[in-house]
């Protein structure tokens, strides 16, 4: 028999009820005070093997002894910088990705996926002069302006137009496909030719996550990442994949891309890349940086290049 966990401290909940505003489901009835690798602890003593908290970023558990130092350490010496300003660990870190993906050695950092998702977009748009934007049917980039325009798994009832220009195709499902007897090439083609028929020739660029997280962990087959690159090349259009879930060797290699042996014009990295602080990271190719800086590009915000952990450099 399921037992609920009663909370141990009325008075919060009544604090907490008045006070907090709701941002999607309820709040849990657990109120941790401390946490420790998998575990977490509320004043009572009680434990709770956390499965959330890993699944999303904590990869490396609660509280993680190297973590805390490095974040100590760091906090006392430089808490915050006017973003024009660069301190050493923003491009050790910088120097460290690019390592991992030579073709994208433009790095900017950023504090949230959503947040990255949004300047990978908006450059996108700069680079190609397009501003139409297309996604997979079941997808999640993010709560914001143009994430969550091109997020279609959740959050769109009820807030009025999206962004002009935003289109959807359906991810190939092989466990429960839409169309039985076609196969994956043929369902791209006519998706894509639907698109054409919609656009008006503005087309900036796809996003996409190799492994479709909250839309049900969809994984793109073998192969379709390439043809996906190619239609994009064949309309001028920037292939940003959106690595936020699997990046950082969560698939068996450092970025789900690599088995395709295709590498996008635009990647973005978030949750595991901080470990469970918030840290992302836009990375792109030479050309396109020098392309976005010719043309003025603009994302200045309280944050860029200021959330760095020497610890991943």
């Amino acid at each position: 028999m399921h037992q609920r966990i009663v909370p141990s401290d009325p008075e919060f909940w009544t604090r907490a009820r008045r006070h907090l505003l709701k941002y999607g489901g309820e709040f849990v009835d657990f109120v941790p005070v401390r946490a420790e690798g998998a575990f977490l602890y509320d004043d009572a003593g009680r434990r709770v093997l956390d499965f959330t908290s890993g699944q999303m970023s904590a990869v490396l558990g609660h509280s993680h002894p190297e973590i805390v130092a490095t974040v100590r350490n760091g906090i006392g010496r430089l808490d915050h910088l006017f973003s024009s300003m660069l301190s050493r660990p923003v491009v050790d870190l910088a120097e460290a990705l690019a390592r991992l993906v030579p073709q994208l050695p433009k790095v900017m950092l950023l504090s949230t996926g959503g947040e990255a998702n949004e300047a990978a977009i908006k450059l996108a748009k700069l680079v190609t002069g397009g501003w139409e934007v297309v996604g997979f049917a079941q997808s999640w980039h993010g709560m914001t302006g143009a994430a969550a325009s091109a997020t279609y798994k959740a959050g769109r009832r009820g807030y009025g137009p999206m962004a002009a220009g935003c289109f959807a195709i359906p991810a190939p499902n092989p466990y429960r496909p839409r169309f039985p007897g076609v196969d994956w090439q043929t369902e791209l083609n006519d998706a894509f030719d639907l698109l054409d028929r919609q656009s008006t020739g503005n087309l900036a660029c796809f996003i996409a996550e190799p492994i479709l997280s909250s839309g049900g962990i969809i994984e793109l087959p073998e192969g379709y990442l390439a043809a996906l690159k190619k239609k994009c090349v064949e309309r001028g259009m920037l292939l940003i994949l959106d690595e936020a879930q699997t990046g950082m060797g969560r698939t068996g290699t450092m970025f789900a891309f690599e088995r395709d042996g295709v590498v996008p014009d635009i990647l973005v990295l978030s949750k595991t890349l901080g470990a469970g602080l918030p840290l992302a990271a836009v990375m792109t190719t030479d050309e396109i940086s020098q392309a976005a800086d010719d043309r003025g590009f603009l994302f200045y915000t309280t944050h860029v290049n200021d959330r760095c952990r020497q610890w991943l450099g």
